[in-house]
């Protein structure tokens, strides 16, 4: 595909790379952004939660902030920074028919607190009450393994935060947050969540095994998919 027709067909779309802890999708999200934008494509790139002010400040907070929280909370605050992220990032880049590449979204949600036991027709009866029609157009599941993952990121069972729990989130790099903490059969539930997505969440799902495959392979994959999709 030529540039000029992949900047055109790219142009207002939305996409996002989400999946289990270790995955890598942070590390794809950026090397996709760097490749669009080689090729002439406006790129705004953002994650979630956070992405805003107000954004990262209930990311520190969910993430580091409670060991005694509520799913129903996390759900709460979770769709708050998506609903803030929505306004002040992603909707003003797609009428401005930017391409907008995001680091989880509301799959993570569907993921980790349906892990937890919070329905996934509420979790996306509350997202469109958070982001109105701002749905991705294409999410690209990582896919890997929770033991894969945890030997990625060195999260171990019973690893805990440094410090004083409670006060973690007002520091920008703790070692590890609350889902990390959570057990491997908590873990092994995200990642069949996320592979349940494709038929129930909003847009295109595509599924990428990622678990033995290097950066560069899994990049061109991730890259394979968008300009299939489009």
């Amino acid at each position: 595909m030529n540039n000029e027709n992949l900047e055109n067909k790219l142009a207002g779309k939305f996409i996002v790379l989400d999946g289990p802890d270790g995955c890598g999708k942070t590390t794809q999200v950026k090397l996709l952004a760097d490749y669009l934008k080689g090729k002439g494509v406006k790129v705004v790139k953002t994650h979630d939660p956070g992405g805003t002010a107000i954004g990262d400040k209930i990311r520190k907070l969910v993430k580091y902030g409670s060991k005694g929280i509520d799913v129903r909370t996390e759900v709460m605050l979770f769709m708050a920074s998506r609903a803030q992220l929505a306004a002040d990032v992603i909707e003003p880049a797609l009428k401005r028919a930017e391409t907008v590449l995001c680091d989880r979204y509301i799959s993570s949600t569907c993921a980790y607190q349906g892990a937890s036991g919070y329905s996934i027709e509420k979790i996306l009866e509350l997202g469109r009450l958070a982001v109105g029609d701002t749905w991705p157009d294409l999410t690209v599941v990582l896919d890997l393994p929770p033991e894969n993952g945890r030997e990625r990121t060195g999260v171990t069972r019973g690893k805990k935060l440094e410090g004083d729990y409670e006060q973690n989130h007002f520091f920008d790099s703790p070692t590890a947050d609350i889902f990390d903490l959570r057990t491997l059969d908590y873990h092994r539930k995200v990642r069949r969540a996320f592979l349940n997505l494709e038929g129930i969440y909003p847009g295109i799902v595509k599924i990428i095994d990622v678990s033995i495959d290097d950066i560069e392979t899994v990049h061109k994959k991730v890259i394979e998919v968008v300009e299939k999709v489009f």
